[in-house]
């Protein structure tokens, strides 16, 4: 037998239902990290989105905006914050609550229909660092430090006042052995809708008020999405005319400037992604390189030797991989794997098919490739589950776009893309314990979890069984016994309809009583047995007396030996809630079976006499489960 599981849509009963959130790792900018790596040890929704426990919220977006959110989230210290259109940014706990306050933030001054965002902001040093993307607005501040936790803005500052510049790269954040804290951002003038020259930027931003900017690196050609890692001592990125540049960051003396497309011998195009970095020893050159990985829009992926001692590249160590069509994607290492996506174009649809590709990384030879729609993101990789056992997470930018789910086989777990929020999803997820969160052009920011919902919802092969017991609670986990019929498991739904499975004892002595049997997920119990997890249970209905006695009804979960009381209440003449759950000894509470036991018993025995007859009722509305890691 299984369960059916339905999409939670209502945000109060995630916050009654749910156990507080688990705080994860960070997500604090671009790809996690300053190498732009994309991997982190959290958990992420593994199992289909119309099964876990999941919100949106819709922002209001310029109607004639170029889009809603076209920047990744970011995550710090138990918040997932999003940069918005219009040049807001909003904050969200994991779980979906709305902060409070100074939230969400305006980071310009004058909004308008051009305003959108691609600039994926940094977080460090108890601040959000925002970078304006900007255009034809002059006087607005560029680069602002807001306080994660306040949201008041503790400093910004001009970078340039050109009215053709705009900030299209994401943030990097990185602190230095010494202390000190450094933003490193690029540019490009398109002040007629084409890239031209543009500037690497470094700022201090050590004391966030008083922001200062370290050094600028010019390009004839600009930057586009061409975040920058720091490797060492050193910041790589590319620019629009296939040059890779290595910068001390901390000096901004310029160490090594090479044209890709003579080290590959073809025209490489524009590099519109962001460097990622790997010393895993795989590269050929000896214990102190690693290897750099790119993509640019001649459609192919990158592997470069990097010395990060001495900040230089290593040419003769390099590998490309041609895609169909182009590639703004930053790929994402893991395992001796590359994770990289590619969109394909034609003449009359400009983003309309693409795939999910893992190569090799010793020669970036195909490992496999998954078709998942068009592009432009970056993998988000989680290894919870131990190697070989990776899942990816990439976002799709299409009229139908949205999230897809990819194991480490290539094999496509779940998307989520028919939901008339999902669409244009350009830039890439964040993942946070057990929460992948996105963001879309509609101004959609959505959070999907690993925490699982287990819902009767009139499903005739769930386990639901009704009548009574003679002891309250009962000394087995197998009473009452007589299975609800088709019209009773109908009545029960996942919200509060009115709409009741209803039962009544009918000899003396007895408790109206309905026990409740949830199938855990084979795949999901083993982690959530060994993982910290939790059981959450939430009850809703009627439990009384009909003449007399008391009111209302205790809710137990049967924990391998007895049932252990999880909520109490004496109020049930009208509907009413029980809730409560376990946090430890999780296993004691699943069997062999992966099965959960629980119970809801009226609190007082029918009795025949003195006459009229006082008889103990149970009614259900609904009834769910929540198990979390």
């Amino acid at each position: 037998m299984k369960c059916m599981k339905v999409l939670m849509v209502c945000l109060t009963l995630l916050l009654v239902v749910a156990s507080q959130p688990v705080l994860g790792s960070d997500w604090p900018q671009f790809q996690k990290d300053k190498v732009h790596s994309g991997v982190t040890g959290d958990s992420a929704s593994i199992a289909d989105p119309n099964s876990t426990i999941s919100w949106q919220y819709d922002h209001p977006v310029p109607s004639e905006g170029m889009s809603g959110i076209d920047e990744s989230p970011v995550v710090y210290n138990g918040s997932v914050y999003a940069v918005i259109a219009g040049g807001s940014l909003t904050k969200y706990s994991l779980d979906g609550t709305a902060a409070g306050g100074n939230w969400p933030v305006s980071f310009v001054s004058n909004p308008d229909d051009l305003d959108f965002q691609l600039a994926t902001p940094a977080a460090g040093n108890g601040h959000i660092f925002v970078v304006d993307t900007g255009y034809s607005r002059p006087l607005d501040y560029d680069l602002c430090a807001i306080d994660a936790t306040t949201g008041s803005i503790s400093g910004r500052v001009h970078v340039n006042n050109s009215t053709g510049i705009q900030f299209l790269t994401p943030v990097t954040y990185v602190e230095a052995s010494n202390g000190s804290k450094y933003v490193l951002f690029g540019s490009g003038n398109m002040s007629d809708w084409t890239m031209h020259e543009g500037e690497y930027y470094c700022y201090n931003v050590t004391d966030p008020a008083n922001m200062e900017m370290c050094w600028n690196y010019s390009s004839p050609a600009g930057y586009y999405w061409a975040g920058a890692a720091v490797i060492g001592d050193y910041a790589v990125f590319g620019d629009d005319a296939s040059n890779l540049v290595s910068i001390n960051y901390k000096t901004g003396a310029t160490v090594n400037v090479i044209d890709a497309s003579t080290v590959y011998g073809f025209d490489v195009g524009k590099i519109r992604s962001s460097v990622t970095y790997s010393d895993d020893g795989t590269a050929i050159f000896g214990n102190e390189t690693g290897r750099v990985y790119f993509t640019s829009q001649g459609g192919y992926c990158y592997a470069l030797g990097f010395n990060e001692n001495n900040g230089s590249f290593i040419t003769a160590d390099n590998w490309s991989t041609p895609f169909v069509n182009n590639t703004t994607s930053t790929p994402a290492y893991y395992n001796g794997r590359i994770y990289v996506g590619n969109y394909t174009t034609n003449f009359s649809i400009p983003y309309y098919d693409g795939n999910l590709w893992c190569l090799n990384e010793d020669d970036g030879t195909e490992i496999w490739n998954v078709s998942v729609g068009p592009v432009q993101s970056s993998p988000a990789v989680s290894t919870f589950y131990g190697p070989g056992n990776e899942y990816i997470y990439i976002t799709t930018n299409s009229p139908t776009g949205g999230i897809y789910c990819v194991d480490s086989d290539g094999t496509e777990v779940w998307n989520e893309t028919s939901s008339g929020s999902n669409l244009f999803s350009l830039a890439g997820a964040a993942i946070s314990g057990g929460w992948v969160f996105y963001g879309n052009d509609d101004g959609y920011l959505h959070g999907l979890a690993n925490y699982t919902r287990y819902d009767f919802n009139g499903s005739t092969d769930m386990w639901a069984y009704k009548y009574q017991v003679d002891t309250n609670p009962p000394n087995t986990a197998t009473d009452p016994a007589i299975e609800f019929s088709s019209a009773e498991y109908n009545a029960i739904r996942t919200d509060d309809d009115t709409t009741y499975a209803s039962s009544q004892t009918t000899t003396d002595s007895y408790y109206a009583a309905h026990r409740f049997v949830f199938k855990i997920d084979d795949n999901e119990e083993p982690w959530i047995i060994s993982n910290n997890g939790s059981i959450n249970v939430a009850w809703n209905g009627k439990a009384y007396y009909s003449v007399g006695g008391t009111n209302g009804a205790t809710l137990y979960i049967w924990n391998g030996t007895a049932y252990e009381s999880l909520d109490d209440d004496a109020n049930g003449v009208n509907e009413f809630s029980l809730i409560g759950g376990v946090t430890s000894n999780i296993g004691n509470y699943i069997d062999g079976s992966g099965n959960v036991t629980v119970l809801v018993v009226q609190k007082d025995e029918q009795s025949s006499t003195p006459p009229p007859a006082k008889v103990s009722h149970i009614k259900t509305d609904y009834v769910k489960l929540v198990a979390t890691p």
